[in-house]
């Protein structure tokens, strides 16, 4: 794989982790529990709930 390709695939793999995020957060602030959020992204629960605490902090 070229480094181009390398590059290429790590930036696709950030914007589908940001797709995730968002959606995680949408779905926090829609007041879907945390274990469905994490079944629904794949993100890790201690990611999901360092996201709800950020949430909660802008409210």
């Amino acid at each position: 794989m070229t480094i181009a390709e390398k590059l290429i695939q790590q930036g696709m793999q950030q914007g589908i982790l940001a797709g995730k995020i968002k959606t995680a957060k949408n779905l926090l602030q829609m007041g879907i529990s945390v274990e469905q959020v994490v079944k629904a992204t794949e993100i890790p629960e201690e990611e999901i709930l360092k996201i709800e605490k950020e949430l909660h902090k802008k409210n």
